[in-house]
């Protein structure tokens, strides 16, 4: 194991993912963190034309933690706590795209991505709660927005798309393609960090643990 101090730090602490994305557990377990994970139980539903894309990513991972934050009996808010939660959308020209709801949607959205003349983003909204009863809401919170840019392959066919939405891995992702399976055919170039395309900015997010704990890098 990494003998990072954050981990003996973080040992006394009841440190909460709030997710049901196997892709953040996978990821965060990588970095050495055992969470205890709890899935929120936010609609994600906030109305997409009165945020800018990275405020929207930002309020619904704001949404979940609290979710899970209010679920908690006021017994467990106490002594040392931390949450963690995250939402990731893809977005092309302003315009967001999560998961598609059906095969046909992932087609549209595929062929959307490919044919537009501007770059594609994923944006990761991640946000850090510490439980802190000095405070009036009990915690502190932490906020940040990590982008990657990634660049479609025009020369994909409609075929293609089609072939690949049947195979059904679209329909787990924002934006129709998973970068790290299938939908990485589609992708001739990636911008910043690969794991923030999976659903998780690990460097930045191990970053902020460590500074919201006030424990060195």
């Amino acid at each position: 194991m990494f003998p990072h101090p954050i981990f003996s730090k973080l040992s006394t602490f009841t440190f909460y993912l709030c997710t049901t994305s196997p892709r953040r557990q996978q990821i965060i377990q990588q970095l050495g963190f055992k969470p205890i994970v709890i899935a929120p139980t936010f609609e994600e539903n906030l109305d997409k034309t009165i945020y800018t894309v990275k405020q929207y990513v930002t309020e619904t991972a704001t949404g979940k933690i609290l979710s899970v934050w209010n679920s908690l009996d006021e017994s467990e808010r106490h002594g040392d706590i931390l949450l963690l939660s995250a939402d990731t959308v893809v977005e092309n020209d302003g315009r967001i795209y999560e998961k598609p709801k059906t095969y046909e949607e992932n087609c549209r959205m595929l062929k959307e991505l490919r044919d537009s003349p501007t770059p594609t983003y994923i944006h990761s909204g991640v946000v850090l709660l510490l439980g802190d009863e000095t405070r009036p809401d009990g915690y502190r919170m932490e906020r940040f927005v990590e982008t990657t840019g990634v660049v479609m392959k025009k020369e994909v066919s409609d075929e293609f798309i089609e072939q690949y939405c049947k195979s059904g891995e679209g329909l787990t992702v924002a934006g129709g393609f998973r970068i790290q399976g299938y939908g990485s055919t589609f992708i001739t170039g990636i911008r910043g960090d690969f794991f923030n395309g999976v659903g998780l900015p690990a460097g930045r997010t191990f970053d902020k643990i460590c500074e919201i704990l006030q424990c060195e890098i």
